[in-house]
């Protein structure tokens, strides 16, 4: 199984050198980063990787402001982008990841009617995501249209490249049923898992045939729980992705994420292995690591 870890190299951890973030992921017995796909930063950090043995996984990400275009305009737009930086980067990468939790754009809202023209209760919540019918057909095709256009952009530009795609987890895995009746193509399964991913879950994503990877995931670092509890529980979701793994073909697992970010607000700020000291004044640095990289050590290491 691949191990991997996710990290903002280029729009975030503010005065800490690439050299330091890569050699703390094969400190954490780790070969992969995830990162961002931008030119030039992927430019500068992947002969620092290679030197270290680590290798990326590039995210294109969509642009925004889907509302004032259409689906014509946004496959377009996304082929051009994803052709582009691909191949200015052909052969470079194994992997590139197309989008990141772009179905949420389309899940169901309370009062909204279904493609099947049923109305959505309105005392509902936001839909679960485990139906092809929990996503609004409108703005579905919208979502279908950019993934469609990043993953063709990316097999003219990269041919010899796979092409991953996937959802936020929390159940949304009627988004791939959509993406298959759309004839949308890919080669990885891609799930973020911040809950522990079921193995009914797990079973359904093996159906289509592809490798899983699940790009994110944590275990209790989005909640107020210690930074011993949260050690605790990834160090038993690795053990459980190593567990269920063999059965439905989970080929690689990205804890999300290396660094703390104190200097944002909400989540971000605590979810990293390792913390980080300092302030925008006096500047930025690592400091130590926190349980969770001690133990996720211990899984890949030892």
């Amino acid at each position: 199984m691949i191990w991997g870890v996710n990290g903002h190299p280029f729009t975030a951890y503010p005065d800490i050198a690439y050299e330091k973030q890569l050699d703390l992921v094969r400190e954490l017995g780790m070969t992969q980063y995830r990162v961002a796909a931008r030119s030039d930063g992927l430019n500068r950090l992947r002969p620092l990787a290679q030197q270290r043995g680590i290798t990326l996984l590039p995210i294109i990400h969509a642009e925004s402001g889907w509302e004032n275009r259409g689906t014509d305009a946004l496959y377009n737009e996304s082929f051009n982008k994803a052709r582009t930086i691909s191949r200015a980067h052909r052969g470079q990468f194994p992997v590139w990841e197309c989008g990141n939790e772009l179905e949420n754009y389309a899940i169901i809202q309370p009062c909204e009617y279904r493609d099947d023209n049923s109305q959505y209760p309105c005392e509902w919540g936001p839909g679960g995501g485990v139906d092809p019918l929990d996503y609004v057909g409108e703005r579905w095709e919208k979502v279908s249209a950019v993934v469609r256009g990043l993953v063709d952009g990316v097999g003219e530009g990269d041919p010899d490249a796979k092409r991953a795609i996937g959802t936020s987890g929390f159940g949304h895995i009627g988004a791939f049923e959509r993406w298959r009746d759309d004839g949308v193509e890919w080669d990885i399964t891609v799930w973020h898992d911040y809950e522990q991913i079921s193995e009914d879950f797990l079973q359904t994503l093996s159906g289509y045939g592809k490798p899983i990877w699940i790009t994110e995931c944590n275990a209790g670092a989005w909640n107020a729980v210690s930074e011993e509890d949260n050690a605790r529980q990834l160090a038993d979701r690795i053990a459980y992705y190593r567990e269920v793994g063999g059965r439905y073909g989970l080929d690689a697992v990205f804890i999300y994420e290396l660094l703390d970010e104190p200097y944002w607000s909400g989540p971000e700020s605590k979810m990293g292995l390792y913390h980080v000291e300092g302030s925008n004044a006096a500047g930025w640095r690592v400091g130590t690591p926190k349980p969770a990289a001690l133990a996720v050590q211990n899984k890949l290491v030892s």
